[in-house]
């Protein structure tokens, strides 16, 4: 498992008719032409939300890690960063790739760190964290989820943290992440590069595209 993936800045929102959609199928090897993910990793990978690992590899079932995730985030936002600024967090040094991003994110609060010192950069990012995080996103563009779906109240809603409750269920009802099942959450598993290209894409199509 890399530890650091290939991001591209997005400048603007982008023009759905001016982007030719990727076959990213022919392009990865890793990427099956009948898997659940491949509209979603074609879509990123088109955008330029994020790219493969290599030239010749997504990693779809690749766990995300939490500095990857908010870096996708700020560079959706055409964040100009600084990495060589000094982090509020113990266990962010100056100079890494993902400095500046999580400093930006930190200080529009749209993550907290796992402690009062610690952002834990390469943790694998749960899939109530990405849901967190990307509705507290949201906010900070002033962007309010529509509610596409009417709510459903998981199984294993009690192990849903109070912090990320909300935000599962608002990207529930928007469409932008659904059940592991058709009844579990599954809150604290890890969420996979292909689930982090489907999060991003439905928001980034629904919500961001001019």
């Amino acid at each position: 498992v890399k530890a650091d993936y290939t991001v591209t800045v997005v400048e603007g929102k982008g023009d759905p008719d001016t982007v030719d959609i990727i076959d990213t199928s022919k392009k990865f090897g890793d990427v099956k032409a009948g898997a659940w993910y491949k509209e979603y990793v074609d879509y990123a990978v088109s955008y330029k939300l994020f790219n493969g690992t290599s030239e010749t590899t997504f990693e779809p079932n690749t766990p995300m890690n939490r500095a990857m995730f908010v870096m996708v985030l700020a560079n959706l936002s055409g964040e100009k960063l600084d990495n060589n600024i000094k982090s509020s967090f113990s266990d962010v040094e100056s100079g890494k790739y993902y400095t500046g991003a999580v400093e930006w994110a930190a200080k529009n609060g749209i993550v907290n760190g796992v402690n009062g010192t610690d952002f834990a950069p390469m943790q694998k990012i749960t899939r109530e964290q990405m849901c967190t995080m990307l509705i507290r996103y949201a906010d900070y563009l002033g962007i309010e989820l529509d509610k596409k779906a009417d709510k459903v109240t998981f199984d294993d809603d009690s192990k849903i943290r109070s912090y990320a409750k909300d935000a599962v269920y608002k990207c529930q009802q928007a469409g932008i992440v659904n059940g592991m099942t058709a009844t579990t959450f599954e809150p604290s598993g890890t969420a996979t590069r292909a689930q982090a290209a489907k999060i991003l894409s439905v928001f980034h199509n629904d919500y961001l595209l001019g």
